[in-house]
């Protein structure tokens, strides 16, 4: 018995190597993808701005917010259909080929390629991250997710101010080559793909179980829009010279503290629950949501590392518990749906300060969506979370009725070590 333990505990632990192996190769890929992203975020409505004034350089952003969206939506069947390689291929060419149109002088081409390229993100998004899920061991599902997340999380540390950099120093067609050559480089590593299989079709991101993911999309949304909110913020003081060094120091720290955060949260998601991530999340963003009220240095120095790590254990928690109420056939409309919230909440949150800085002020429209998000946050709490989990078990309860176990939803690390372990459960635990 003791050799069949030995042999056993071997060949998990090759399982795990060869998983975190795929793992990095996967990593690796998004790694490029994140930097051709966050390398044109900036430069590109900078450089649209000359062609058509500040419409223009806003109507790249939406228009590219818009298509990621849109294309994540839409992914999903086309992971089922076309297979991951195949799609990664075609989102890593869309974001790589179109850069020397959005940085070229017609700003028609440009607005279109940026739709482009926004399309590509979305696709590269639910291709890689519903392979990074099936990857994860359930039980180490939050550290496996939180190691990948640093791949996309570390550019946005650097590549926003590197690509300024390079725009003003050598000019648009310098930071289009830069661009092009990090997201097509990402098709040498195709083989950390699976090739198309005879799988069935998954199912539509909108088929999903919604009362299940209501909570955590909520979540997601509220806060990214928190984030969109302070990125809007930061936009309009960073045209002060006193002020502009300091929007660039915090934002560094953002990013710092959001990298950090998605893989220390990991860790503590395995071990103590994604429900527990989220809630200090939340509590942490309202905190630095009201310190940003305050408008001076510090306030904005503080308020955007905190967000910043609040973010990161919001991001992780939220993609761990939706994982764990669905199956596995589910993966990558789940990931599409986390995606699409995060975009929208991107949108919502810069555009709700927009509207409501123009009547209320900068600092009471700060406050304002900090309640709205601290509030929407509670309130689906309340009504999802409480309503879903004790109502059946009190209608069953009344009536008599033995009452099943409880769905796994990765809210004790340690019994689900335990569960893994029985043949007839194995299967659902590797599912959720």
């Amino acid at each position: 018995m003791t050799a069949t333990r030995a042999e056993q505990d071997s060949t998990n632990y090759q399982g795990l190597t060869i998983e975190l192996g795929q793992l990095a190769r996967l990593g690796a890929c998004m790694f490029g993808i994140a930097n051709a992203f966050y390398l044109t975020l900036s430069t590109a409505p900078a450089h649209l701005s000359g062609l058509g004034g500040d419409a223009a350089a806003g109507a790249a952003t939406t228009i590219s917010t818009l298509a990621t969206a849109a294309a994540s939506a839409f992914a999903p069947r086309m992971v089922a259909q076309l297979g991951r390689r195949a799609v990664f291929a075609v989102a890593a060419s869309a974001l790589g080929l179109p850069c020397f149109a959005l940085f070229g002088d017609n700003l028609v081409i440009a607005e279109v390629a940026c739709a482009i390229r926004g399309a590509g993100l979305g696709l590269a998004f639910v291709a890689a991250g519903g392979l990074a899920a099936t990857l994860a061991p359930p039980a180490r599902r939050g550290e496996f997710l939180g190691l990948y997340g640093l791949a996309f999380s570390v550019p946005a540390i650097f590549a926003v101010s590197l690509g300024l950099w390079i725009l003003a120093h050598l000019g648009p067609a310098a930071i289009a080559l830069a661009a092009s050559g990090c997201a097509l480089i990402t098709l040498f590593g195709l083989g950390a793909f699976p090739r198309r299989t005879g799988q069935a079709l998954a199912s539509p991101s909108w088929r999903l179980p919604w009362q299940r993911l209501g909570w955590p999309v909520i979540i997601q949304t509220g806060g990214a829009a928190a984030v969109g909110m302070m990125i809007t913020v930061f936009a309009s003081a960073a045209g002060s010279e006193r002020i502009g060094a300091t929007v660039a120091f915090a934002m560094f720290l953002h990013g710092l503290a959001a990298a950090f955060a998605r893989w220390w949260g990991g860790r503590l998601c395995d071990q103590h629950g994604p429900s527990k991530l989220i809630g200090a999340g939340c509590a942490l963003s309202t905190f630095a949501t009201l310190v940003l009220v305050a408008g001076n240095t510090p306030a904005m120095v503080i308020g955007a590392g905190a967000l910043g790590f609040a973010f990161g254990l919001q991001r992780n928690g939220t993609l761990v518990l939706m994982l764990a109420r669905t199956s596995a056939a589910d993966v990558d409309g789940v990931n599409a749906a986390w995606n699409v919230a995060y975009d929208a909440g991107l949108g919502m949150g810069a555009l709700a300060y927009g509207c409501l800085a123009a009547m209320i002020g900068g600092g009471g429209a700060i406050m304002a969506i900090g309640i709205l998000i601290a509030g929407a946050a509670f309130v689906s709490l309340l009504l999802l979370e409480r309503v879903r989990c004790v109502k059946p078990a009190q209608s069953r309860s009344s009536r008599g009725i033995r009452q099943a176990p409880p769905r796994l939803e990765v809210q004790n690390p340690q019994e689900i070590r335990n569960v893994s372990r029985a043949p007839e459960t194995a299967s659902s635990s590797t599912a959720s």
